[in-house]
């Protein structure tokens, strides 16, 4: 059993579904973006495609160009392969690794708090050496400006995967103010991060009713 979500047809005559499966023991194999989906390539007048698995993420595959047949034998070096590069593409540190990390950088004193430009990450003193030649930002680390993490990263863009939308406060305040009126009281953020971090205060000044945010965002940062 199986359900499809089907896309609208191209000016080629054809269109891409995704198959859900249900009740399937079948493990999609994996990219460095996570379990792959499996989609179906449909023409025009045919019952049925043929089916492959593709990134669950980017839709171009210049950011991710894995593509394999659903019927496709993969033989065990491609395997290792494919394992191998997923590992080289992961973030520099694991969840619990960046939680540990952070609570340790809060605990420093506010002249030891540096952030490297380059790669997007904050530095622990054991860090600076390696670091050294990057563009650091090293003035104003406050744990108030950490809680907006969205005026300290930059922005991701690319539309096709993982573009961010930063509203202006002003904006975020609107919106807010409008949910709040109408009644709303969990919000889903969609590439939104500027606009869960203001819930996420809000609720910490305890100045209006709470809301539930829940951010979606594909950035490990």
């Amino acid at each position: 059993m199986h359900a499809k979500a089907t896309s609208n047809d191209s000016e080629d005559g054809y269109g891409i579904d995704v198959v859900f499966h249900q009740g399937s023991d079948k493990i999609a194999p994996s990219c460095p973006h996570g379990p792959t989906l499996l989609f179906e390539k449909v023409n025009k007048g045919e019952e049925n495609g043929r089916r492959f698995y593709a990134c669950s993420a980017c839709r171009d595959r210049k950011d991710c160009n894995f593509f394999q047949w659903e019927d496709e034998k993969v033989s065990e070096a491609r395997v290792k392969a494919r394992e191998e590069e997923n590992r080289s593409k992961k973030p520099p540190f694991s969840h619990s690794e960046y939680i540990s990390r952070f609570r340790e950088f809060v605990s420093l004193p506010l002249d030891q708090r540096r952030f490297c430009v380059d790669c997007q990450v904050l530095l622990l003193p054991r860090d600076w050496d390696e670091h050294s030649s990057h563009s650091a930002l090293s003035d104003d680390i406050t744990v108030a400006r950490l809680r907006r993490p969205s005026l300290l990263l930059c922005p991701l863009e690319n539309k096709k995967s993982n573009a961010q939308y930063l509203f202006a406060d002003r904006s975020c305040h609107f919106l807010l103010d409008m949910l709040s009126t109408l009644g709303f009281r969990k919000v889903l953020c969609v590439g939104t991060p500027r606009l869960h971090e203001l819930i996420k205060l809000r609720n910490a000044e305890g100045t209006s009713e709470a809301m539930r945010s829940l951010l979606l965002d594909i950035d490990f940062r």
